[in-house]
Parts: C-alpha cells; structure tokens; sequence
C-alpha cells in the first residue's frame, strides 16, 4: 500500500503541474507579434467624417457619400461592431478570414498607381449571418475616386464571406476596415 502511494503522488503533482501550464498559456496571446509582408495593409484608424474641401480639391468633384441608411435593428436580431484589425479573440479567427479573402484578390487601382495616388481608404461592412454582404459604406475618402471606388470594388468581389460562426449569436457583423495605399518607389 505503501508503495502505492509514493508511485501515485509524483503521477498526481505532474497532472496539477501541467494543468497549470497548460491554463496559464491559453491565456498568452502571441498573434499579435505576427507580421507578414503584404501589399497593402489593413488597419483600424478612428474614423471621422470626409472633408468634401480636400476631395473636391483633388479629384476635381464631389464624392457621393453613402451613410449606409442605417436603419433600426428589428426586434430578435442582434448586431455588433468590429474593427478589422481588432484583437477580439472571439472575433480574430473570422476577421481574419475575411481579411485573407480581400487580400488574395487586392491589387493597387491601375489608374491610381499611374498617377501615383495615395491615401487612406475607410469602409464599413455589413455581413449577414450567412455571409452575405449586406451593406458597403465609404465611411473616409482617400480623395481619389480610383482609391475609393478600388477599395468598394474589391470588397464586393471578395463577398460572399463565410457565415458567421454560431457561437456568436448574431444576425449581421458590421466591420471597419482602413485600406491604405501607398506607392513605394
């Protein structure tokens, strides 16, 4: 009996050891010390509204502005905010899915490369729970159409989006996301 019990504590202090070990790294998050070369860079930056000054001064004409018609969110329907770029854990797994689809398909606007414009771009995007895209709004203007009309255009062929997962109980993601253009000599 005796040696039963002296074979059986250290068995018993390894399984409390590892276990600690074992919690203790779920809680370390090391993703966000990735990085990875990439063509454009997508980033969470405060939005703030457009100024029609500068996009009339450098495209020529007003950009049309699409506040997305917000509408109330129906009674049983639930609805969340994120930036892309955020360190959610519950949401990085799906932002980043969404943002790899965007990038595979990503290229600088032709037109805008040849006159060597740059910006930041701004959007807002609404993914129903069956990753449908729903809505797309220019919340910032790079103040050039070929930046901006670039950016909405990937995003829509980028969508339909994988559906959201369950566990979030949601009915529509809005997501933000910066696009910013850069020509790099």
């Amino acid at each position: 009996m005796n040696a039963k019990k002296v074979f059986l504590l250290p068995v018993i202090i390894s399984l409390m050891g590892h276990a600690a070990l074992i919690g203790a790294s779920s809680m370390v998050d090391l993703r966000d010390r990735e990085r990875t070369g990439q063509p454009f860079t997508v980033q969470i930056t405060p939005s703030s509204p457009a100024d029609p000054e500068r996009e009339e001064a450098s495209t020529g004409e007003i950009l049309p502005k699409d506040d997305g018609d917000a509408k109330p969110v129906p009674a049983g329907e639930r609805e969340d905010t994120v930036n892309i770029g955020s360190a959610d854990i519950k949401y990085a797994a799906y932002l980043s899915g969404v943002k790899k689809k965007i990038m595979r398909i990503w290229k600088y606007p032709e037109a805008a490369y040849r006159k060597d414009e740059e910006g930041v771009v701004v959007v807002k995007m609404s993914i129903e729970a069956n990753g449908r895209l729903s809505q797309l709004a220019l919340m910032t203007s790079s103040g050039f159409i070929h930046l901006d009309s670039g950016t909405l255009e990937v995003v829509r062929a980028a969508a339909p989006f994988q559906p959201l997962p369950k566990q979030y109980d949601l009915s529509r993601l809005h997501i933000i996301a910066s696009f910013n253009y850069r020509v790099e000599p």
